[in-house]
């Protein structure tokens, strides 16, 4: 995962609504973690986020990319015998 694909205040916290902040948490630390920063300021609500996510190797649905998934090795092959032929 590159530096560019992680949930920090700037590239994504910062710029999202608070119900997504609390999605991105809820999905990469927990339900109850997501609770605890619900009562705070956006700010405050995307620095504790971005700080909650550090070393999580979820991401939220918008930074996902196809390559910042897990690939299965039999799917790679597929792929590469699709392409093949």
């Amino acid at each position: 995962m590159s530096i560019e694909e992680k949930p920090t205040v700037p590239n994504y916290l910062g710029r999202v609504t608070k119900a997504r902040i609390m999605e991105a948490v809820s999905e990469g630390v927990s339900a109850e973690a997501a609770e605890r920063i619900s009562g705070l300021k956006k700010p405050e609500m995307a620095a504790q986020a971005a700080a909650l996510l550090v070393g999580k190797d979820r991401l939220p649905q918008l930074l996902r990319t196809p390559h910042s998934q897990p690939v299965e090795p039999e799917a790679d092959a597929t792929v590469v015998s699709q392409v093949a032929a």
